[in-house]
C-alpha cells in the first residue's frame, strides 16, 4: 500500500500549473468584485479577496482614483508620469509583474483602483506537500498496519469461541426459563474449557438450591390461597352483621357512621383477600393488582381518618391540584397515607389543624401532611424513617408506637419507585411529610 501511494505521489509530483493560470484566476475574480464593488469596498470583504489571491501568488493592491498607492509600496510607481483612465481596463507590464487595472466605480463615480498584479510561469502543484505526505504515512502506516491485523486474529478468536459462548448463552436461557436438565458438551483445557466447567459446576449447585426454593415457592401459594379461603368466613359473618344492622332505624348519626366505617372496611379485607388468592397463582407474589382514581381513594381515606380528627376537634382541609381520575396502585399508596394520618392525628393537639395537599409535579404525583404538632427536630428527620425510631418527647413511647410506622411508609414509597422526606412546614407550624411518586400507566 505505502508503494502505491509513493508512486501516485512521484507522478503526481510532476504534474505542473499551466502558465496562464494565474491569468485566468484574475479574470475570474476580477469579475466577481467588478459585479459587487459595495461588497468589496468593506475592508474585510477586500482583506479576504486578497488573502485569496496571495495563496495563487496574485497580489491585490488598492490605489485612490488618482493613482495614489492606499495600502502597500511594491508598485507604488505604477501610475507615475501617466493618464490613470487611460490604463483602465488593461494590462500593464511593470518591474516584472502584468497589473490589471480595475477602476471601481459606485453611481457612476469612481471611488478606488483595483490593479491585479501577477507573473506569467508554472508552477509545480504538489511537490511541496510530498514531504508532509511522507511525514504523515511514517505515523499512519503502523496505525494501519495493527488494524488489519488486530481484525485478523480477531476473527479468529470469535470462530474459535462462538460455538462454547451459544453453548453457555443456551444454558443460561434455559436456567431462565427453571430448566436445569441440561449438560455442556465443550471440554478443552483452555480458558473458554475452565469457564464451562465452573458453569456446569453452578448447573449442579442450582439444581439443589433452586429446586428447594421453587418447592418453598408453591408451599407459599398454597398456604396464601388457604389463608384467604380461612379468612373469607369470619369477614363474610361481619358483613352479614353489619347489614343487619343498616335495617335498625333507631341508629344515631354517630352510630350510623360507624356502621359505614365497619362496611367499607369489611370491603377493604375482601379486596385484599381477593389479592391474596390473585397472588398465589402468579410467579412473583408481590404483583397484587389492585387500581384505583385517587378521587376513590380520597374519599374513602378521609371517610376513616374524619371521626378521629373530630374526635380531637382537629380542622382538616385538603388542596387537591390534580386530576383526580388518574388511577394509582391503591394498596401501597392507601396504607402510606393511612400511617402518615394516623402519626399526625395522634401528635397534634387538641384544636389542632392537618392539612393535606396533592399535585401533579413533572410526571410524578406529589403528596403532602403536614400537622400543628410540636414537630420533629432537624438533625432527626431522616433518623425518623428508621425502624423503632421514637424521638424523645414528641415521639414518646409512652403513646404506645412501636416505632414501625413511618419506616413502613418510606419502604413502601421506594417499592413505587418514590421519594419521601421531612421538610419545613409552609403553612402549620409543626410536621410536613412530603412524598411523590411517578404516575403509573395502567391498562
Amino acid at each position: 500500500m505505502i508503494t502505491v501511494i509513493i508512486s501516485l505521489l512521484v507522478i503526481f509530483g510532476t504534474i505542473e500549473r499551466p502558465a496562464n493560470y494565474n491569468e485566468k484566476l484574475i479574470q475570474k475574480q476580477s469579475e466577481i468584485m467588478k459585479n459587487h464593488p459595495s461588497k468589496y469596498m468593506k475592508p474585510s470583504e477586500f482583506n479576504k479577496m486578497k488573502r485569496y489571491l496571495e495563496k495563487n501568488d496574485v497580489i491585490l493592491n488598492k490605489y485612490s482614483p488618482s493613482g495614489k498607492l492606499i495600502d502597500g509600496s511594491e508598485f507604488s510607481g505604477l501610475f507615475q508620469g501617466k493618464n490613470v483612465i487611460d490604463m483602465f481596463n488593461q494590462i500593464h507590464f511593470y518591474k516584472g509583474y502584468y497589473h490589471l487595472v480595475q477602476p471601481v466605480v459606485i453611481n457612476h463615480q469612481i471611488k478606488e483602483i483595483w490593479v491585479y498584479s501577477y507573473q506569467i510561469k508554472s508552477r509545480n502543484t504538489v511537490s511541496r506537500y510530498i514531504i508532509f505526505v511522507f511525514t504523515a504515512l511514517s505515523f499512519v502506516s503502523p496505525i494501519v498496519y495493527f488494524i488489519l491485523f488486530s481484525r485478523y486474529f480477531i476473527n479468529k478468536l470469535y470462530r474459535s469461541i462462538k460455538e462454547p459462548l451459544e453453548e453457555l448463552l443456551n444454558a443460561s436461557n434455559m436456567i431462565r426459563t427453571k430448566d436445569l436438565e441440561f449438560s455442556l458438551s465443550y471440554n478443552s483445557n483452555n480458558e473458554i474449557g475452565q469457564l464451562t466447567q465452573s458453569f456446569g459446576q453452578m448447573q449442579r449447585e442450582l439444581k439443589k438450591s433452586l429446586y428447594e426454593n421453587w418447592r418453598k415457592d408453591s408451599e407459599w401459594a398454597v398456604m396464601m390461597s388457604s389463608l384467604s379461603h380461612d379468612l373469607k368466613t369470619p369477614a363474610t359473618l361481619i358483613a352479614l352483621s353489619t347489614e343487619i344492622l343498616n335495617e335498625v332505624d333507631e341508629l344515631t348519626p354517630n352510630q350510623q357512621s360507624q356502621v359505614d366505617i365497619i362496611n367499607r372496611n369489611i370491603t377493604k379485607v375482601n379486596n385484599i383477600l381477593k389479592s391474596m388468592g390473585h397472588a398465589s397463582n402468579v410467579k412473583d407474589p408481590t404483583l397484587i393488582d389492585n387500581v384505583m382514581s385517587i378521587n376513590e381513594l380520597i374519599q374513602g381515606l378521609e371517610s376513616d381518618i374524619i371521626p378521629l380528627i373530630e374526635k380531637k376537634n382537629i380542622q382538616y382541609k385538603h388542596d387537591l391540584r390534580i386530576n383526580q381520575d388518574l388511577r394509582i396502585p391503591y394498596l401501597k399508596v392507601n396504607r402510606i397515607l393511612e400511617n402518615l394520618f394516623a402519626n399526625a392525628i395522634q401528635y397534634t393537639p387538641e384544636n389542632g389543624e392537618i392539612r393535606f395537599f396533592i399535585e401533579e409535579k413533572n410526571n410524578h404525583i406529589h403528596f403532602a401532611v403536614e400537622d400543628s404538632g410540636s414537630g420533629i427536630k432537624r438533625e432527626n428527620r431522616d433518623l425518623v424513617f428508621s425502624k423503632h425510631f421514637r424521638e424523645d418527647k414528641s415521639r414518646s413511647n409512652s403513646l404506645g408506637n412501636a416505632g414501625l410506622g413511618l419506616f413502613i411508609v418510606k419502604n413502601l414509597v421506594e417499592e413505587l419507585n418514590g421519594n419521601i422526606e421531612i421538610v419545613d412546614p409552609l403553612v402549620l407550624s409543626g410536621t410536613r411529610i412530603e412524598f411523590d411518586i411517578p404516575q403509573f400507566r395502567f391498562s
